[in-house]
């Protein structure tokens, strides 16, 4: 029995497919990193500081394109592995950036966020290139259904962490080189800390409010569901997240009801988000 034209008109077609997704892969992180060394002259040469940059638009436009396309050729969404939400990250990353820089009008701190995005970004890219040459074609991902859209807000949630630990970082930077009286090229040229503080502590909020969004989906989707089976992986990433979930809380509750100062805001952000990543790439590395 040959091939009917039928199904080589569709091999072809995921031939062509599957190269397009291959040469998007790869240039996401480029865009990434194209940005943070646009970023970094902002940085240091202090020029442009208050420009918003159409070009974090365009990439968000290019990377929801790529998810798409990911989503068509595999039948189903990219939430799937960890390296396709990974990817979300990146993109909710630099949508909330975006959006910050709308806001606030200050991309001095930018270099800093596009780094982190690029390094997840291309992390990222390197297994679904992988996943691109052995994933065997449409349907695959159809078992998962629609269920895994409680996974959105969970890459929100982390998003919103990882923004307040790079906020967190710089301002405790700041901080320090204020203490000491050392008023050098990171110091002149971050925003100013009490600005610092409220961007930390306001991401700290958003990741707060999606990984509570994030539990209570997850309960409600696996109520009438037998639990007792529960896979390695999703037991890793239910203690990660509740991990991530009690040191918002604590966080939280330390700020508005213990008065916290923002430098110890600020510290146990930072902490945490570690803790969070370092189990976060224990897991990637078992799985």
């Amino acid at each position: 029995c040959g091939i009917t034209p039928r199904s080589n008109n569709a091999y072809s077609g995921n031939a062509i497919m599957d190269t397009l997704l291959s040469v998007l892969n790869w240039l996401l992180p480029l865009i990434y990193l194209a940005l943070a060394i646009d970023y970094g002259a902002t940085f240091i040469l202090r020029s442009r500081t208050h420009v918003r940059n159409a070009g974090v638009f365009l990439a968000i436009v290019f990377h929801g394109a790529f998810l798409v396309l990911w989503g068509v050729r595999f039948g189903g969404l990219p939430l799937v592995s960890n390296y396709e939400i990974l990817s979300v990250v990146a993109l909710s990353s630099a949508a909330v950036y975006w959006a910050i820089e709308l806001v606030i009008r200050d991309r001095r701190a930018g270099v800093f966020v596009f780094l982190l995005i690029f390094l997840l970004q291309y992390t990222s890219s390197m297994s679904l290139t992988t996943m691109i040459n052995q994933i065997g074609g449409s349907g695959s991902y159809m078992q998962y259904g629609w269920g895994r859209l409680h996974v959105l807000p969970a890459a929100l949630a982390y998003t919103g962490l990882a923004f307040g630990a790079v906020y967190a970082t710089l301002y405790l930077i700041g901080q320090r080189n204020m203490k000491h009286h050392h008023f050098g090229l990171l110091f002149d040229r971050l925003p100013p800390l009490d600005l610092l503080g409220r961007m930390s502590f306001q991401s700290l909020l958003v990741g707060f409010a999606f990984m509570t969004i994030t539990i209570i989906t997850g309960i409600v989707l696996s109520s009438g569901h037998d639990t007792s089976a529960i896979g390695s992986k999703l037991m890793a990433k239910i203690i990660i997240g509740s991990i991530a979930w009690i040191i918002c809380t604590v966080n939280v509750f330390g700020k508005y009801v213990l008065k916290w100062s923002v430098s110890r805001v600020s510290t146990i952000t930072l902490a945490g988000f570690l803790i969070v990543a370092a189990l976060f790439v224990t897991s990637l590395a078992l799985s």
